[in-house]
């Protein structure tokens, strides 16, 4: 529900609930491009602080998971129909769609292992702020490409995301597909570390 929530506040803010008086894409590009970075703030930033802060007691991968497909499906509905009023191109979209899914999935994982019992929540939660803030860092001091665009989802999402019909100028599918190979080690580890972890004993039926 926060995720709807989320997204709505975030179309509001940045496009806006009435149509603008000239509704080009290059009126409506500039507002899309705020809200993506907004809508990648609240899930790579403002959901594994909260999940860190006021989960109580160890979470279970797959609940986290569910949190994570549910923002998933929540971006989805918002993001697609996007294409029709902005320049990029249906390969750009997809490459966005990538990227910040997978983002998202790697936000999830990070979230799993931070919240096994022995774990301090705080010191996980600011090293992923530390991650996904890293490219735009990177980025400000001019740093080449690609290494700000792998830091995190916001300098690969201005790159991906030009205002005017410019050509991205970045290995848009390797930029694209980076998150998921990040996902994908960190639920591995996930999965190997919730075998390792001793099983409570149910309470008893009295």
């Amino acid at each position: 529900m926060c995720s709807f929530i989320w997204i709505i506040a975030c179309f509001a803010a940045t496009i806006g609930l009435s149509a603008p008086i000239q509704p080009t894409s290059g009126v409506y590009t500039p507002s899309v491009r705020a809200m993506l970075a907004l809508l990648a703030v609240g899930a790579c930033l403002l959901w594994p602080i909260a999940r860190l802060a006021y989960a109580h007691g160890a979470w279970t991968p797959a609940r986290v998971a569910v949190d994570m497909i549910t923002i998933m499906v929540a971006f989805h509905a918002i993001f697609w129909p996007l294409h029709l009023v902005t320049y990029w191109t249906a390969a750009q979209m997809m490459a966005i769609d990538l990227l910040l899914c997978g983002w998202i999935a790697a936000t999830g994982a990070w979230i799993a292992l931070a919240l096994r019992p022995d774990r301090r929540r705080m010191v996980w939660s600011t090293g992923w702020m530390a991650i996904v803030v890293a490219g735009v860092v990177l980025d400000a001091v001019g740093l080449q490409a690609p290494f700000p665009e792998l830091a995190g989802p916001y300098a690969a999402l201005l790159r991906l995301t030009p205002e005017r019909t410019d050509s991205v100028v970045i290995p848009m599918w390797s930029v694209a597909i980076w998150p998921w190979i990040l996902a994908s080690g960190a639920w591995a580890g996930v999965l190997l570390t919730s075998k390792r972890l001793p099983r409570t004993a149910s309470p008893a039926n009295l």
